[in-house]
């Protein structure tokens, strides 16, 4: 019987570090670079060794300053910049990549962080986003930015304030 309690104990314990050693290799690397410029809502531009690059957060969409004609952004367009402005006044930001590290047009697609707070989260929490452009394999936290989108929504803020103006498809006024 002692015998079979060191076995499960030792299998505890094998198990445990498994999880352990598990969930440090998961961990997220994000590498800290200077911004140079908010383009809009989800596109920033930064340098990164030297070079300016274009990055566009993953998992979300925010509306279109320049929608149809450059004078009328769509609704909270402006105020999504403005927000991300705020948040990366600072000048720094953090990129959490996923699998693929860029689009089809060249821009890198990361998870943007400032202060440990993420960009996505705060725009989808304040309703200037919605959850969109989910490609495989880049999904990593997609079932989280839809749990705090179901919350804007509920609340009827941001985007979630005019009936039927965020779908799946995007931004349209009836």
């Amino acid at each position: 019987m002692r015998k079979l309690h060191k076995i499960i104990l030792l299998l505890l314990l094998i198990t445990l570090l498994a999880a352990c050693s598990l969930n440090n290799s998961e961990e997220a690397q994000r590498i800290e670079v200077p911004v140079t410029s908010v383009i809009d809502g989800d596109t920033i531009r930064v340098l990164i060794n030297g070079k300016e690059e274009r990055v566009r957060f993953l998992l979300i969409d925010t509306p279109e300053m320049n929608h149809s004609t450059p004078e009328e952004p769509q609704p909270f367009a402006v105020e999504a910049t403005e927000y991300v402005e705020k948040l990366l006044e600072g000048g720094t930001v953090e990129l959490e990549f996923d699998i693929s590290e860029r689009d089809r047009y060249g821009r890198l697609l990361a998870y943007l962080y400032v202060e440990d707070k993420n960009i996505q989260e705060e725009l989808l929490r304040n309703g200037l986003a919605r959850v969109a452009y989910i490609y495989e394999p880049n999904t990593k936290y997609v079932d989280h930015f839809q749990s705090i989108q179901k919350e804007a929504q509920k609340q009827e803020i941001g985007i979630w304030s005019i009936e039927n103006y965020a779908s799946e498809n995007g931004f349209y006024l009836e």
